[in-house]
């Protein structure tokens, strides 16, 4: 896997479980969006896919859900390799 494609998928895969993440706590996208800051649009779009976020917006996020953004990394890591067949 090429590595701009192998690092889109990563970046879609931390915000697919972060998203999972904010749903599994009951956390609304607008509670979210008070506590980090952004508009509930931007978490929306992002969340869609419509929108590829900064690192600051992924850190915002995963702060504003309270969860370590490493150990989210991680997992997308496993994640995306067992995808690719590595």
């Amino acid at each position: 896997m090429a590595s701009g494609i192998k690092q889109h998928a990563l970046c879609v895969q931390v915000i697919k479980l972060l998203r999972e993440e904010r749903e599994r706590r009951g956390i609304s996208k607008y509670t979210l969006s008070a506590k980090c800051g952004l508009a509930q649009q931007t978490i929306s779009y992002m969340e869609r896919g419509l929108r590829q976020p900064s690192f600051e917006t992924i850190m915002r996020v995963a702060d504003g859900i309270g969860v370590d953004l490493e150990d989210v990394i991680r997992k997308a890591r496993v994640m995306v390799a067992k995808r690719s067949g590595k």
